[in-house]
């Protein structure tokens, strides 16, 4: 009981920052993924440091525009934030982070393999996403969103998560088949 107040108060903290100012967008379950991407940003360690944190959306239109309205031009650890959605390959190789929308169908599948092993963080919204290669799920359960990591695909891209966020986190390993 004592861990879940923890873990409670430490989601509290991390979704505070753009719950309020989204709540009555009506939109409530995409401003809070929004406001866990944008507070992961901050546990993240990329191994090249970019002056700009870029993150590609694909999945449904609205809840990319909802991520750019409430992330673009913010700033994270001193670098600001460009949300760019339906990144073409060019524009995919430049993002820090892929931020893959649950119906995001097969652009979003081929470019996670275009992805793969690369130094750009994924982060999805379905249960499959991580055991399928995806570094970062933040699964619906009902009344809450559950983190997911899959600490191998996110350390072969030499990416490393904080342990604060670990430690909320349920890890999981890829399926055999190497995923997507």
């Amino acid at each position: 009981m004592k861990r879940w107040r923890a873990v409670l108060g430490l989601l509290l903290c991390w979704t505070a920052p753009l719950v309020p100012s989204a709540l009555g967008q009506s939109h409530d379950e995409r401003a809070v993924r929004a406001a866990y991407v944008y507070n992961l940003l901050q546990y993240i360690d990329w191994p090249e440091q970019k002056s700009e944190l870029v993150i590609g959306f694909e999945g449904d239109p609205a809840n990319g525009e909802i991520l750019r309205a409430l992330l673009n031009g913010r700033t994270s650890n001193g670098r600001p934030i460009r949300v760019v959605l339906f990144p073409a390959d060019q524009e995919l190789q430049n993002c820090s982070v892929l931020y893959v929308g649950d119906d995001s169908g097969r652009e979003a599948h081929r470019a996670l393999d275009s992805l793969r092993g690369r130094t750009v963080l994924t982060v999805g919204e379905s249960d499959p996403f991580t055991r399928d290669g995806g570094m970062v799920a933040l699964v619906n359960t009902g009344d809450h969103i559950r983190i997911e990591v899959n600490l191998d695909a996110t350390q072969g891209a030499g990416i490393r998560i904080s342990s604060r966020v670990l430690n909320l986190a349920t890890i999981v390993r890829s399926t055999q088949n190497g995923g997507r």
